[in-house]
Parts: structure tokens; sequence; C-alpha cells
């Protein structure tokens, strides 16, 4: 074929054994010695490797069709000589000393079997030249026949890598003779260099994704893949049961099916189903999740997978997925285009979005950042995977976002949950390969020894008590843990506060920077520890107004500015431009905040390493403010010149607690360091807390005052955010003291009013961060009617005299509460938690108690009529004087219940635990206590007339004085009861067991004893005046 301006002939280099050449020796010899200085192969076909001036030394003509046959030739072997180089440990001798002769003749030998045509897609796509998948071939036979690779696989694997290195090696060829190949570059006018950028691009990112977890971790020597255990986790399949809950929201239940977490989401990818193409992860903090994705994503491109990791706190994410990831790959530098705008269509992409939730955007809540994010995911997985599967999402995140969002993931095993290194409780998870016994904390420790040259052969004796057990099962706190253990400076045989882990972690960072021969000594030349702190705390906070993870120097700038840190600040921004391996900085960088590579604006952005540590140090900084802001109002009383009021007070706070709302795992850390100060300072702090909501309710959050609050809605926003802080912290404050600060609310409805605006509107059943918050909290007489408190947390919490009518209490915790007098009537206290709570004289009408918890709960005269207690648990309760009549309590729990007086009258008790309970005096005429257990109950002088107690168990009981007139008592169990003196007149006893009963006195008139068992029965002046008797047993009367 003739050469044309469409493409290129390429013909085979024409062999010199079937020709004559004319030969240069000197430019021969040259060419020869250039070879041997590089390495290169000593053979005549080795030639070919020193480039186009092989062509004059043989006599050849430099036409655009030799020159590109040469090209690939050069190529092609230049390729496998560096993917065996690559792998030289596999060969039986060195690479320079393998024979090539015959691979190089198989590769003539493709040219000449087929003509190729170069045009401009060879040029864009090297790799699809269609003579590289029968070299490839022939590399791969001449592997295993010349026995030089075993391993089948292993060869395979190789070869596999051969086109890669192909478009790399033509690259080196073009780049380092790129004069001489002139006549190709009049005939083709873009070469190669999109392929070789995509190509090298691709290979310089997957290497950097395998070294990124062979980086050292914090400021040890060893990397996490050093350490790292392969993490289990669970996903939920549905159970079908049949129920008779009526409840339309109440959540199904589900059967958790254990996995190998790696191996799971490798058969997901080999799946690569078009309409099941993206996973979560999900975990609490330090479960592993982030450490997970990079191990992964690091595996996938060991196997020279297409994948891309972004952790979201990088992704500046607006509206358009594309647009964010091409940002993100442009800043990166890696790769040059983007991979989901990709010039290659072939091209199969596995995305792993880490950190679901560290999406932020600055005017819009989490959730509806969040939720169109994953509504983009999946609109793009859907257009990439259009005709065939081309891209895979895995995205992780906390617990809390992935289930608020599960929803829009109802395909099987799309959501995977991490499990901790040790499941103490396996009983709810279905684990046939027994993965679940394994304690992989052992496996650590041992690994975390061998790294740091100790011998640990398990987790230590001393770190193995229950009140560890949760903590060393989470692999961040335990690592911390070993860390903190090593230095030995706390006792881990008490009640472990994870606060003073990281106090302990703090203490060693600085220390580790003061010693005089460490690296970081001059730069923290006289800073003391608590400024130390004080300004890592400052970091924490700028980085908690942003996005959770990362700030500016700016940022930090103006926040110390703001703060009267101005000049500690300058110590440590001079340490930024010092020798990076010399200053106090790359120590802390090491260990708790790094460069984050990201810009915002112009600016280079800085990163906790893990947010953990920024909310540690972000709850230092409140619980610290809090104390500052306390002695700031003491110290104004004392003197009225000082001028700081209650009204400054709350700009300082709006100013530090209003860009950002708290969250459970925030507020946790906050609850831990309120634990660690003295209860009588947390109470005063209490008291003051208290004192400024009294003063928010009246006079209002004093937004007007703030500086950088651009609009009314971003006040408003703020404000929510402060308020809510502020309940958030009182009540950090109750749980340490357990006692109640009486709030004056300016109302009835000031609360309610108040809650309102904090809960906003509700968008799912999961929990609301404010509704935590109200355990310890005063609320008598407070208006409540309607309100949502779907699982609250009111536990401890004073409800004495609140109207509560209708509200919605489901799974709220309101253990130990006081409710005396209160109105509870319709509400819905369904699997509510009531644990000792007070409700004597409480209005509780019709109220849904299904499955409560009322144990040992003072309940007394309180008013539960046509209550629903349905299976709720009322043992040891006191429900003396309570009125139940009409009540459901079937399957209900009363065990040792004092119901004495109360009024049980038509109550269904059917299939109910009344053992041992008091129901002395009771009414429970009519009442349903079908199959119920009354075994050991005390019923003396109780009403139970007419009452169906059929198959009832009444073993042992108390039925002295009794009334059960009528009463239906068929095939019930009276074994040992006493019935003396009771009321049986009418009853029908038929196939009853009262072997052993005392029925001295009592009234058996008209009663049907017919197959009863009376044996040692005593009926010692018992009336039994037309008695329906068995005549088996008349002889054994009295």
């Amino acid at each position: 074929m003739s050469e044309s301006a469409a493409g290129i002939s390429v013909s085979k280099p024409q062999n010199i054994w079937k020709r004559q050449v004319k030969v240069n020796l000197r430019s021969l010899f040259s060419t020869l010695g250039k070879a041997a200085l590089n390495g290169a192969f000593l053979q005549w076909d080795d030639l070919a490797e020193n480039g186009v001036e092989v062509l004059d030394a043989l006599g050849l003509s430099r036409t655009p069709g030799e020159l590109a046959g040469l090209l690939i030739s050069q190529s092609l072997m230049k390729a496998m000589k560096g993917l065996l180089k690559s792998n030289a440990d596999l060969l039986p001798q060195e690479v320079e000393k393998l024979a090539l002769k015959e691979l190089y003749t198989e590769i003539t030998d493709s040219l000449q079997e087929q003509e190729l045509i170069l045009d401009r897609d060879f040029f864009e796509h090297p790799e699809r030249l269609p003579i590289v998948a029968p070299i490839q071939a022939a590399f791969l036979r001449w592997l295993t026949t010349n026995n030089l690779i075993t391993n089948s696989q292993e060869a395979q694997s190789l070869s596999n890598r051969l086109p890669a290195y192909f478009v790399l090696a033509l690259q080196e060829q073009w780049k380092d003779k790129r004069d001489e190949y002139s006549l190709l570059l009049d005939e083709i006018d873009t070469p190669f260099n999109n392929a070789w950028k995509r190509e090298r691009g691709w290979l310089h990112y997957r290497a950097w994704l395998q070294k990124q977890i062979d980086e050292p971790i914090f400021w040890e020597t060893f990397s996490l893949k050093q350490i790292y255990v392969p993490l289990r986790g669970f996903y939920e399949e549905e159970e079908i049961k049949a129920t008779t809950d009526k409840d339309d929201h109440r959540e199904p239940s589900f059967k958790r099916i254990v996995i190998k977490l790696q191996e799971q989401l490798e058969t997901w990818l080999e799946a690569a189903k078009s309409d099941d193409a993206i996973r979560l992860l999900t975990g609490g903090p330090g479960s592993g999740k982030s450490s997970f994705c990079k191990v992964f994503a690091a595996q996938q491109a060991r196997l020279e997978k297409q994948v891309l990791y972004i952790p979201l706190h990088r992704l500046s994410f607006s509206t358009d997925l594309v647009t964010a990831v091409k940002t993100f790959v442009q800043h990166d530098g890696f790769l040059p285009e983007n991979p989901l705008e990709p010039s290659d269509q072939d091209l199969r992409l596995l995305i792993i979005f880490d950190g679901l939730d560290e999406l932020s955007m600055q005017g819009k809540i989490a959730q509806e950042v969040v939720q169109n994010f994953i509504n983009e995911v999946r609109d793009q997985v859907k257009n990439f995977n259009n005709n065939k599967t081309r891209l895979q999402v895995l995205i992780s995140g906390r617990d809390v976002v992935v289930q608020s969002n599960k929803n829009n993931f109802k395909k099987p095993q799309q959501i995977i949950t991490i499990l901790p290194y040790w499941v103490g409780n396996s009983d709810n998870f279905s684990d046939v390969d027994n993965l679940l016994k394994v304690d992989q904390r052992h496996q650590w420790w041992q690994q975390y020894g061998q790294a740091k040259g100790k011998n640990y052969a398990q987790l230590p004796p001393e770190l193995s008590g229950k009140n560890l057990q949760e903590i060393t099962a989470q692999p961040l706190l335990n690592y911390l843990i070993a860390l903190t253990f090593e230095r030995g400076e706390v006792q881990f045989s008490q009640e472990t506060n994870l606060n003073n882990i990281y106090e302990n972690l703090l203490k060693a960072v600085y220390e580790r920077g003061y010693e005089k021969n460490s690296r970081g000594h001059r730069a923290i030349e006289g800073i003391k520890k608590e400024d130390f702190v004080l300004i890592l705390m400052e970091i924490a906070l700028s980085c908690w107004h942003g996005n959770g993870r990362t700030t500016t120097v700016r940022e930090i700038e103006e926040h110390c500015e703001n703060n009267g840190l101005k000049n500690l600040l300058k110590n440590f921004q001079d340490s930024f431009q010092s020798d990076s391996q010399g200053s106090i900085t790359r120590l802390l960088t090491a260990f708790y905040f790094r460069e984050s590579g990201d810009l915002r604006g112009s600016e280079k952005t800085f990163e906790f390493t893990h947010k953990s540590f920024g909310e540690y140090l972000t709850a230092r900084r409140i619980v610290d403010r809090v104390k500052q802001i306390h002695k700031k109002l003491q110290d104004s009383k004392n003197d009225y010149d000082n001028g700081y009021y209650r009204r400054q007070a709350l700009i300082t706070w709006a100013t530090l607690c209003g860009p950002t709302a708290i969250d459970e795992y925030l507020f946790r850390f906050i609850v831990n360091q309120m634990q660690l100060q003295s209860p009588d300072e947390v109470k005063q702090w209490q008291k003051t807390l208290g004192d400024l909501i009294e003063y928010l309710l009246a006079k209002g959050m004093p937004m007007e005052d703030l500086k950088n609050c651009p609009n009314f809605q971003e006040e408003m926003r703020q404000a929510r955010n402060a308020e809510e802080a502020l309940l958030a912290v009182f009540n950090a404050c109750g749980r340490v003291t357990e006692e109640i600060f009486p709030i004056q609310w300016p109302s009835p409805e000031a609360f309610g009013n108040w809650l309102a605006r904090l809960q906003g509107q509700r968008i799912d059943y999961k929990p609301m961060f404010v509704l935590n918050c109200l355990s310890f909290l005063d609320l008598q007489n407070c208006l409540l009617i309607f309100r949502d408190l779907y699982r609250a947390n009111l536990e401890r919490a004073n409800l004495a005299g609140a109207n509560l009518r209708v509200a919605n209490l489901e799974e709220a915790n309101l253990a130990g509460a006081n409710l005396a007098g209160a109105d509870i009537g319709y509400a819905n206290l369904q699997r509510a938690n009531l644990d000792g709570a007070i409700l004597e004289r409480t209005y509780l009408r019709r109220a849904n108690l299904a499955g409560a918890n009322l144990k040992w709960a003072n309940l007394k005269w309180a008013n539960l009529g046509w209550a629903n207690l349905e299976e709720a648990n009322l043992a040891g309760a006191n429900l003396a004087g309570a009125d139940i009549g009409y009540a459901n309590l079937q399957r209900a729990n009363l065990d040792g219940a004092i119901l004495e007086r109360t009024y049980l009258r038509r109550a269904n008790l059917a299939g109910a635990n009344l053992k041992w309970a008091n129901l002395k005096w009771a009414n429970l005429g009519w009442a349903n206590l079908e199959e119920a257990n009354l075994a050991g109950a005390n019923l003396a002088g109780a009403d139970i007339g007419y009452a169906n107690l059929q198959r009832a168990n009444l073993d042992g009981a108390n039925l002295e004085e009794a009334n059960l007139e009528e009463a239906n008592l068929v095939a019930a169990s009276l074994e040992g009861a006493s019935l003396e003196g009771a009321n049986l007149e009418g009853a029908n006893l038929e196939g009853a067991n009262l072997a052993g009963a005392n029925l001295a006195g009592a009234n058996l008139g008209w009663a049907n004893l017919e197959w009863a068992n009376l044996e040692w029965a005593n009926f010692k002046d018992a009336n039994v005046k037309g008695t329906i008797l068995d005549t088996e047993v008349k002889t054994e009367f009295q």
C-alpha cells in the first residue's frame, strides 16, 4: 500500500541476512558502544535498541514506512525489557542474559503478516495498534515455554501490562530521538503526546496511591501498610416476620450478614453490573473507613486498575460532579484529563469518595449538600453506564449521614457497615464463616509490636478489661490507646475517659518537640504547654468554622487576632517558613494536621489528619470559653466597672458557636471534657448557662452586634446554631452534676416555641441532635402539646405538671424523669424508656405505651384508662391506686409490680406476667387474664368477678377473701394457692388444678369443678351447695 496523506504504510525493516548490507564499521562500532554503555542487549538483533542510526549503518533507507516500523519494533522490545526488569526477581537469570533473538523475530514476523496504517488514532491510542495483542500473546508464550516465569498467573499479569509500557516506550523513543523521526513529524502533526500524558498520568497516580499506604503514620517510622488489619463488615437483609404491629414507620427487622470487606467489594467490582454500580461504606469515627479506602485504592492500583481516590473534604462540589472532579484532578496534577470526560471511551473507572459527612457548603445545611451530591453521583453513574459498565463508585461516610440517605440505596448489599476488631455479642449476626470468632485486636498488636520492635503476642492484659473493650475494638482509638499505654501515664484499670487519652497525646507531642535533641526544640523554646495547646485549639476552632477539617493560615490569623493570640501565633507562623524538618509545625503535621495541597483562593490549606483530633480540640476550646464567660460574669458582679454582662456573653457565645452547628460527635467530646472538670465548678457553669438561656428567651440572641453576618438569613442560621450549642453545653453540665437547674421560663409555651425553632422540620425518623440534649432539664408546667419528641433524651428531666397531651414520645428516654401530675393523655410512648420514672397522679388516658419500659416506675394513682400497655415492662412498678380500666396489657410484664387497690376493670391482661405482683384489693372485674402468670401473686380481697382466667397460672397465689364470682378458671392452675374465704360462686373451674389449694371457708356454690384436680385440697367449711364435682374426687372432701 502506498503512503498517502491519510496515513503511513508500515513495512518491515529489511532483514540484513536476506540482502546485501553496506556497513559503516565506525558508525556500527559507535552504536554498539552506546548500547553496551546503556546495558542494552549485545546480540545483533539488539541493534534496533540504538536508534534510527542503525538504518544508516546497515544501509537501510529512512522512509516513513521504515522509520515507523523500526519505531514500533524498538518500542515493543523496550517495553518488554522494562517489564522484565520490573519483575527481575521472578526470572532465573539477569535480563541482559536472556536470549531475545526469537522474540525480535516474532515482532518482525508480525509486521510482515499484516500491513498497518498509522493515522491520527495511532498517536492518540497506540495501545490499540492491532499488532499489540498478538505480540502480547507471543510474549506470554515466550515467558512460559522457556520456563522464564513458572507461575502462569504471574506471567499473564506481566504480559497484561505490555500495552501501558508500550505507550511509555514510544514516548521515550520519540523524546530521545525526536530529530531523527522528523520525517514522521512531517507526515503526522500530533504524535503520542496525549496518549503518553494519559498513560504516564495513570502510572504515576497509581504509584502515588500505593505510596500513600507506605507513608509513615503520625510520627512513627512504620506505615499504615505494616499495621493494617483486613477489616470485616456486614450488610443487612430484611427478614420477613409476621407481626401485628400497625406502626407504619417502625423499622423492619434485618439480618446482618458478616463479610470480608475487601473480598466483598472485589466481587462487586468484578460483577460490574451497570444497575448496581454504587456501594456505600459506613462506620463511626475511627472505625477505619479512610484507612480501608486508601488501602483498597492502593490494592486496585497495584492491579493496574484505573481508580481515583477523592477525600470529599477536598472536593469543591456545588451541583456539578463532573466539574468538581475536573477541578480536583487538575489540582492534583497527575492526570492530564478529567476521568469523567475521558477521550478513551473504553476507560473502566472506580472512584472512591471518602468522607460523605465532610461535604459542606456555606449557607446550606449539610443534609442538602449530601443529598445533592448523592443525586449527582447516581445521575452520572447512570449516564456513564448507559451501554456498558464504565464507572463504579464507592462512597464512605460516618454512620449517621449514610443512614440518613439509605432510602436512596435499596439494592441488596449496597450499604456495608465496617465492624470493629472485636464483636463481643455476635447474636445479631449471620456469620457462616465464623469470622467474628477472631479477635483482630491480637493480630493488630502483633503487627504493631513487629513494627515497633516490641514483643506483643496479643492485646496486653492491662488493656483487656471490659471497660476498654469498646475503645480497643476501634482501629483509631486502639492505636491511641497503644501510644498512651507505652507512655505509662494513664491508669487503664479505671473507667477511661477518651479525652484523657487525647490530652496525654498532646502532652507527648509537646514534650517530644521540647526535647533538647529534637529538631523541633528551637521552634517552641519559650512557648508554654498551655499556650501550645491554646494555639492548637484555635486552629481546631478555625477548622470547625470552616468545613470541619481544613483551614488556612489567614483564617487562623483572624481567629487568633479576635481572641488576643496574634503574637503567640507569630511564633508558629515563623515555623512554617523555617526548615520543614526542623520546625514545630512539621512535628505537629506529623501527628495532628498537614498541608492538604488544596488552595482556598490563593492560600494553602491545612487539614487535620483525623477529624476526631479537631473535634477533641474544639470541645476543649468550647469548655474553656464557658469557663472564661463564667469568670467574666462573676468578675462583673464584683466589679461594676468591669462591664461584662449577659448580652456580651451571648455575643461571645454566638461568635464561638454560630458559624457551625454542634453534632453528636463533638458533643461527646464536650461531655467527656466536662467530666474532667471539678464538679463544683461545673455546677457553677451550669447556673451561668441557665441564666444565659433565661436571658436569650426574654431578649433574644444579639446577632445584630456580630461581625461578618452578610444577611438576615445568615444571622438566623447562626443564631439557631449558637442557641442549640448553648442548650447542648448546658445539658453537658447537667450530665456531670446530675442536678437540675431551675430555669424560669417566660411563659408555659416558651420552651416549646424555642425547641420548635431549634428542631426545624423533621426530614426522616432519625434522632435529632437537639432532642439528645434535654436530660436534666427543668420543664415543669411547660406546654408541649403535640410536640415532636421522637427518640428524645429526657432522662431525669423534670416534667412535673407539664402538658404533653398527644405528644410523640416514641422511643424517648425518660428514665428517672419526673412526670408527676403531667398530662400525657393520648400521647405516643411506644418503646419509650420510663425506667424508674415518677408518674404519680399522671394522666395517661389512652396513651400508647406498647413495648415501653416502666420498670420500677412510680405510677401511684396514675390514670391509665384505655391505655395501650401491650408488651410493656412494668416489673417492680408501683401502680397502687392507679386507674388502668379497659387498658390493654397483653403480654405485659408486671413481675413484682404493686397494684394494690388498682382499678383494672375490663383490662386485657392476656398472657401478662404478674408473678409475685401485689394486687391486694385490686379491681379486676371482667378483666381478661387468659394464660396470665399470677404465680405467687397477692390477690387478697381483690375483685376478680366475671374475669377470664382460663389457663392462667395462679400457683401459690394468695386469693384470700377475693371475689371470683362467675370467673372463668377453666384449666387454670391454682396448685398450692390460698383461696380461704374466697367467693367462687358460679365460677367455672373445669379441668383446673387445685392440688394442695386451700379453699377453707370458700364459697363454691354452683361452681363447676368437673375434671378438676383436687388432690390434697382443703375444703374445710367450704360452701359446695350446687357445686358440680367429679365423683372420683368427692371422697377427698373433709
